[in-house]
């Protein structure tokens, strides 16, 4: 298993899965923070975890057949969260990152160091291929993709090449893709790049739309005391994350005397997020963006 689990002896360290613990993991990809988890909860525990590909529900079984008894798979996006009746959690996690099959496997599209079919879905069982939303994209979509979901300053410009190119001759490969972009960025090509795959995969997958429903739901499936965390790997993600986690866990206050009028109903374990050291980051290049956010609900009192 070449995937390396991000932040994973912090994620632990602050969710304090203990034993006998039901811990849900939204974002299975090879099983890599699920074993940590099984771990910690022992005999007793019991883990559900959730994927969009089936590909990793399978490795992930096959890594995690020590536990296969204590453990439950299901085939879903955790968007679809509200619909699975799953019940009830002692630890929700989500890892936002795009698992390492999914980067190292040309054949999926997610990188532009291959030549492939511009595909990108983390479900391939669904949905429309990064391909098919290109070709009837108009400019405006375009520009308003990069702009919104790349952060890309000089989206126009490339937004405009990259039409130029799809009515000319179509762009269906990731190389097509990136010739475009160097004709149009030059020597910032390098650079822009992976804004342009990052707008594009949030497009085809819905990403934010799919984290946001998460976001919404996920609360209300924790037992109290129950422990939320997620991992975020660029602005978009973290500050959806943060926003909510703040909500949720600021009091709320007498609008006259400024008074707290009611407790908040969580408590927020990370102040300011806890990202990867330096040995981490050189040990797994990917997590050097990772910011890891987490929350605790507050046990009921009789």
């Amino acid at each position: 298993m070449s995937h390396i689990p991000v932040l994973r002896e912090r994620v632990i360290e602050i969710l304090r899965p203990n034993e006998g613990e039901h811990v849900l993991d939204v974002t299975l990809g090879l099983g890599g923070h699920a074993e940590a988890f099984l771990r910690a909860v022992g005999e007793g525990g019991r883990l559900t975890g959730i994927d969009a590909d089936t590909g990793n529900i399978a490795c992930s079984q096959e890594h995690l057949l020590e536990w296969k008894e204590q453990c439950t798979f299901i085939h879903a996006n955790f968007r679809s969260l509200a619909t699975l009746g799953l019940g009830t959690f002692d630890i929700i996690f989500a890892d936002l990152g795009v698992s390492s099959p999914h980067l190292d496997d040309p054949t999926r599209g997610f990188t532009f160091r291959s030549d492939a079919p511009l595909d990108l879905r983390f479900d391939q069982s669904s949905g429309r291929s990064a391909a098919d939303i290109l070709s009837d994209a108009t400019e405006d979509d375009l520009k308003r993709m990069l702009r919104e979901y790349g952060e890309l300053h000089n989206a126009g410009k490339i937004a405009s090449t990259i039409y130029a190119a799809i009515r000319h001759e179509g762009i269906k490969t990731t190389w097509q893709l990136k010739s475009v972009i160097e004709k149009a960025a030059g020597f910032r090509a390098p650079s822009i790049l992976p804004q342009v795959f990052q707008a594009l995969r949030i497009r085809v997958n819905d990403e934010l739309a799919a984290l946001e429903a998460f976001l919404h739901i996920a609360p209300s499936h924790l037992n109290p005391g129950g422990r939320l965390g997620i991992i975020s790997y660029h602005s978009l993600e973290d500050r959806l994350v943060k926003q909510t986690f703040r909500s949720l866990t600021t009091p709320l206050k007498d609008s006259i005397t400024g008074a707290i009028a009611q407790d908040a109903p969580y408590q927020l374990l990370t102040p300011k997020g806890v990202k990867p050291s330096e040995n981490e980051i050189a040990r797994n290049p990917r997590a050097r963006s990772a910011i890891f956010r987490a929350i605790a609900g507050k046990r009921q009192t009789i």
